[in-house]
């Protein structure tokens, strides 16, 4: 995103007066679809905005004391103003100017910033601008005001911003039409899910009233278990050792995961927890301490957790 910013210092180096900060973005209220370049994080008033600011930015100066913060009137009103011009009808703005100070070697330098954050409804920002001088910076404060009041953009940047936000508009759309894609693949999961339960259900009155018969295919199948487990073993034996494997899964961007029945897996990396759907076998990873709870049609107790062995 273009940033404006402005840095003007006086002949003898006494006096330094800025506008604008390059690394505040534009930020999105949490729930709205956030466009490029912008931070998701709700609307903060300028309040409790301007001494976080101030203190990451300029805290680690030498002697570096904050003197006081007051609201100030007259930039509420010059960044409320600007933004009526510009067509904004949801709008929200708090403004105010922060005191501090700091040394440079042997002299007291003080300094004034002056700050706004302006909601135009699910976007905000927040802009800046400031003097820190040998002096008392409190005259800059209308050299400031005046700055703010007179900064305008370029025709070319008024066009980029019009793109840009259609385009934005035009992404919001998009994610809007994936989320009722994807609501859509839900409800057809759910009614797949809905008729495997009562398939699963039929097969086991099938089951019951052939009581015989599952004996029989039941020592079969441990059988087949069995036998299916001892060439497991035997594969095993030429399996690379833990060593390898570690080496192996770098390469392949993979982990090693045991299932509940101790039967390892090759799966992707870059989760901490995986879980193994009983009912298929398909695996879902997470991040951090995250489980399964309140992820979009998933049913927690239809899965296990593996372990992580590589």
């Amino acid at each position: 995103m273009p940033h404006q910013l402005a840095v003007s210092t006086s002949p003898s180096g006494a006096t330094v007066i800025f506008m604008g900060d390059p690394s505040l973005p534009m930020f999105c209220d949490p729930g709205s679809a956030p466009g490029p370049g912008m931070a998701i994080r709700p609307y903060t008033s300028i309040e409790h905005f301007l001494p976080s600011y101030v203190q990451g930015r300029f805290g680690q100066l030498p002697g570096f004391r904050v003197l006081g913060m007051a609201p100030s009137p007259e930039l509420f009103q010059i960044v409320g103003e600007k933004a009526r011009r510009s067509g904004a009808t949801q709008l929200w703005v708090t403004a105010a100017k922060l005191f501090f100070e700091h040394r440079d070697e042997d002299r007291l330098i003080r300094a004034v910033v002056l700050g706004s954050c302006t909601s135009f409804g699910g976007v905000w920002l927040a802009d800046v601008c400031g003097a820190s001088t040998r002096d008392d910076p409190e005259p800059y404060v209308a050299v400031l005001l005046g700055m703010v009041a007179s900064r305008a953009a370029t025709p070319a940047m008024n066009q980029r911003q019009l793109d840009e936000r259609t385009r934005s508009a035009a992404q919001h759309e998009s994610v809007m039409r994936q989320l009722d894609q994807n609501a859509a693949i839900l409800r057809a999961n759910h009614e797949n899910n809905m008729a495997t339960l009562q398939g699963m259900a039929e097969s086991h009155q099938a089951h019951m009233a052939s009581l015989h018969e599952a004996h029989d295919a039941h020592n079969a199948g441990w059988q087949a278990t069995q036998d299916s487990r001892d060439a497991a073993h035997a594969a095993s034996l030429n399996q690379p050792d833990d060593g390898h494997r570690r080496f192996l899964n770098v390469i392949a961007e993979e982990r090693t995961v045991t299932d509940a029945e101790g039967n390892t897996h090759q799966l992707a990396d870059g989760y901490d927890r995986y879980f193994q759907r009983r009912l298929d076998g398909t695996w879902i990873g997470t991040r951090g301490d995250r489980d399964l709870s309140g992820l979009p049609g998933v049913n927690p107790d239809e899965y296990d957790e593996g372990k992580i062995k590589i």
